[in-house]
């Protein structure tokens, strides 16, 4: 399981390293993914503000000013 949601990462974080932006990779990549448990949650962090993806393994994908990350 962690191994889908760490490929999960790489991919978003690389396909956002090509200019490709949060809502195209979320209608491409995360909205149909198995471990995508909902729609995006925004909030902030102490970078500024976040979207929070929750996953189905209870922990969240982080989107923000760096990229994606896990919480």
């Amino acid at each position: 399981m962690a191994d889908v949601v760490s490929r999960l990462v790489r991919e978003c974080n690389l396909t956002r390293n090509e200019g490709v932006d949060f809502p195209t990779i979320w209608q491409t990549t995360l909205k149909s993914h198995s471990y995508v448990a909902g729609p995006p949650i925004q909030d902030r962090d102490e970078e500024g503000p976040i979207l929070k993806v929750p996953l189905t393994t209870g922990r969240h994908l982080i989107f923000g000013a760096s990229g994606f990350r896990l919480d």
